[in-house]
């Protein structure tokens, strides 16, 4: 019997590292994407070379999340599985076009690729899709918000009602409230419905206000998504 529970608590150890190695991954890749979009405040160089870590964080991500792929097609769907799903495969599809588009752009990395176009229906599609793929990566996150929630309470155990939770929430609204003022500043809806065709950058503003300013609207969608999925299916929970 005690050889179980040691066994039972080493596969539980694994898991767990795993997961805390998954959540650090992720906060990279959503860094990355920040960065990404900071054109203006990188050389064109090394915004290829982040594009490039971002494709191969991405695949780190797919590959560890592979069981997500093998049971796609056991079980049932309830709503909210139904929504993670078609969640998954618009930010597949964004991915693929960001991706593909960037190589298609790439002056310095891969210029020579057979499918070179720096056209300006090419250049408008990187544009958009890595506008909405922020936008879903941040629905993604918020999706998983009330897990990763409890991920963190259970990990530096803390008490749900405690008032460092409470701050923590607080801060969120107060992230989102800013990052609505952001997104509208930024124009960022003309950015993701097709209205520029041409991105408009603020060579002189500080980095880590652009920074600042990315982190707010990805909390902003993400927070909204989290409040909303409260309302509708978790409140009773």
């Amino acid at each position: 019997m005690a050889r179980r529970n040691k066994s039972e608590i080493d596969i539980h150890m694994v898991i767990k590292r795993k997961y805390i190695y998954q959540v650090i991954q992720d906060g990279v890749m959503i860094i990355l994407l920040g960065a990404l979009m900071g054109f203006h405040l990188w050389q064109e160089s090394t915004h290829e070379w982040l594009g490039v870590a971002f494709l191969l964080i991405v695949l780190k991500h797919l590959l560890l999340n592979t069981h997500w792929f093998r049971k796609i097609r056991q079980g049932d769907y309830d709503l909210f599985r139904s929504l993670k799903l078609i969640v998954n495969l618009i930010l597949a599809g964004l991915l693929i076009a960001a991706i593909v588009s960037g190589l298609m752009l790439s002056q310095y990395l891969f210029p020579d690729l057979s499918i070179h176009n720096s056209s300006d229906v090419i250049r408008i599609t990187h544009m958009n899709s890595v506008h909405w793929l922020q936008v879903g990566i941040a629905i993604h996150l918020g999706m998983h918000w009330k897990m990763l929630s409890r991920f963190f309470l259970q990990l530096w155990s803390i008490v749900e009602k405690s008032l460092i939770v409470k701050i923590c929430t607080l801060l969120s609204i107060l992230f989102s409230i800013y990052g609505s003022n952001v997104f509208v500043a930024r124009n960022m809806s003309d950015y993701l419905l097709l209205k520029v065709d041409y991105a408009f950058f603020d060579y002189d503003e500080s980095v880590a206000a652009f920074y600042f300013d990315y982190i707010a609207v990805t909390i902003l969608f993400a927070y909204a998504v989290r409040f909303l999925l409260w309302i509708l299916l978790f409140k009773n929970d």
